[in-house]
């Protein structure tokens, strides 16, 4: 009997384990399953799909990982003083963490995204080009995002492993989807539906031109409007709605009474900072002003939400976004006047301007990795490194500073390692490096080195 039982347990633990193997996933099905959320929200949010994709990877062991198991946490999101929805306790720097659970993988996705979005320490990414991915890592790190101080290399290595560069590229209407692989829940039920073979693009086409009532108010985007015919001066309809002539022209973006050179819809009160829609897809031969009477929302707004300058124009087929943010400035047309300056939208400057050091730094010490064959990320549950050890030694070395000159700093009240390093003129890793700091953590009356 006694014989009976222990074979049982034998084959109740046997078939456990053979059912916690063939629940894990590889990284590539990860990818595939969690490839369209990362695009649709680097659309929403300006959030790069190549790093929310590369962070998911490494903070749930590319889906296996008990935390995002029993909770949906996706990147490793603690509860912090603002949450106040479910959690899960989890051993991480501390025993018995507090960390956010969510009640779907979307919801994960999207709260990564606002994190990042609503919190001020952030805030300097989004002045990055969404295609320097590389930027964006080393400035996650310099945020105090992670505290290894490998973090970006190893966002880096995952990306370039597994070339999740392209998922920002087509989020951003430069690529194409070659297979139309839809999101199909949580790891372990990945089951893409296989859609036609034939390419298509990111971006859909223009809508239809409106048709708008004649001689009848009528509402866009709650506001209300009128359609206009060519040729007709403002002044008229001023008189005729009571409205005084300054004030109709403000509300439609227009800067002098002359004889409208097209039919136009005018506004009779005050335009949105936001549109109904989410986007506007840009038609043949439309401008921004065009959008803006189209869609009830101020012309300013529109530029700001979309990187646009005075006078620059969308090219037709790009998509504008009316509510958020978009992560890029949209392709120009050629009926822009502006002068399109590259770097325009690079601030602050002096946190990039560490970044990039950062970047180059890394990228003269690092050694060659040619004909290097591709390896998965690292299985174990709390992996310091997805790198090699040779790498991480070279990394680190990268960061020294030699100088037979140091400079003191005694830690204040309210003052970061981040603040400090901006008075100074060094990065939150040289201070950890320095000092030998495990974290960010510092206190009061704390002297550190600033300068070597």
């Amino acid at each position: 009997m006694q014989l009976k039982s222990y074979c049982l347990a034998i084959c109740l633990l046997l078939g456990g384990a053979i059912k916690s193997t063939a629940q894990n996933i590889s990284t590539q099905q990860y990818i595939d399953t969690y490839k369209v959320i990362a695009m649709e929200e680097m659309r929403r949010s300006g959030v790069p799909a190549s790093i929310k994709l590369a962070q998911g990877i490494l903070e749930t062991q590319s889906g296996n990982g008990w935390l995002v198991q029993n909770s949906h946490n996706h990147f490793g999101i603690k509860c912090k003083n603002n949450w106040t929805g479910p959690s899960v306790a989890y051993d991480d720097d501390a025993r018995g963490e507090c960390f956010r659970k969510y009640g779907s993988p979307q919801e994960s996705w999207k709260d990564h995204s606002e994190f990042l979005r609503n919190n001020p320490r952030y805030r300097f990414l989004f002045d990055l080009n969404p295609n320097d991915y590389k930027a964006w890592a080393y400035g996650l790190k310099t945020a105090g995002y992670a505290t290894s101080r490998t973090y970006p290399q190893q966002l880096i290595q995952i990306i370039e492993t597994y070339q999740l560069q392209q998922y920002s590229d087509i989020a951003m209407g430069k690529g194409e989807i070659r297979t139309n692989d839809v999101f199909a829940g949580d790891p372990g039920t990945y089951a893409p539906t296989q859609q036609p073979a034939a390419n298509r693009p990111v971006v859909p086409a223009a809508a239809p031109a409106k048709k708008y009532p004649e001689g009848s108010e009528f509402r866009i985007n709650n506001r209300k409007a009128i359609f206009v015919k060519q040729g007709t001066a403002l002044i008229q309809v001023a008189a005729s709605k009571d409205i005084r002539l300054s004030s109709l022209l403000k509300y439609n973006d227009l800067t002098s009474d002359v004889p409208l050179e097209k039919d136009m819809v005018i506004f009779l009160q005050g335009k949105s900072k936001r549109g109904a829609n989410d986007f506007h897809i840009v038609a043949p031969g439309e401008s921004l002003h065009d959008i803006a009477q189209a869609e009830g929302v101020q012309l300013r707004w529109l530029r700001r939400r979309n990187k646009l300058d005075e006078g620059e124009q969308p090219a037709a087929g790009e998509r504008i976004a009316l509510d958020g943010y978009a992560s890029a400035k949209p392709r120009l047309g050629s009926n822009t006047v502006a002068v399109v300056d590259e770097h325009q939208d690079l601030k602050p400057r002096e946190i990039i301007r560490d970044i990039k050091k950062e970047i180059e730094k890394a990228s003269a010490q690092a050694p060659v990795a040619e004909n290097r064959p591709a390896t998965p990320p690292p299985a174990p549950e709390k992996a310091p490194s997805a790198l090699p050890p040779g790498m991480i030694e070279d990394l680190k070395k990268a960061g020294a500073q030699t100088s037979s000159r140091e400079q003191y700093h005694i830690v204040g009240e309210k003052e970061t390692l981040y603040s400090i390093s901006r008075r100074y003129g060094c990065t939150v890793a040289q201070l950890q490096e320095w000092n030998t700091l495990a974290d960010n953590g510092i206190k009061i009356g704390q002297q550190l080195i600033v300068k070597k």
